[in-house]
């Protein structure tokens, strides 16, 4: 892809090369990467596929980023875990009785990263 057809303020179609379009999008995917400053390319710069691509990451880690931050708290994180691992106690006995059965059965979620295992 060495070239993308635009709409410029008018309606007017234009081509920009992939060059023109990094040198456009640069400024915008530089602030993806600043907490909350991701919108920036996502929203001002929606026509430029450089812009957005670093736009999107940006978005990803600030997600990761809030969720580090909620995970600091002590009593949140202690809850969350204190969940998870019910949920691996009742997953494992519900593994346990298809298992009894002679079944087969895929906990959500992490029977797909399971069936993906080489081993």
């Amino acid at each position: 892809m060495d070239e993308e057809t635009f709409s410029t303020s008018k309606g007017e179609p234009t081509k920009l090369s992939e060059e023109e379009m990094i040198e456009e999008g640069k400024a915008a995917a530089i602030l993806a990467y600043i907490p909350f400053m991701c919108f920036i390319p996502l929203v001002k710069m929606k026509d430029n596929s450089f812009a957005v691509k670093h736009g999107k990451q940006g978005l990803l880690l600030l997600i990761v980023e809030i969720l580090a931050i909620i995970f600091l708290l002590p009593k949140i994180s202690e809850l969350f875990w204190t969940a998870v691992v019910i949920l691996c106690v009742i997953f494992a006995l519900v593994g346990i009785l298809y298992a009894l059965q002679g079944k087969t059965w895929k906990i959500p979620y992490i029977g797909d990263f399971a069936d993906k295992l080489k081993i």
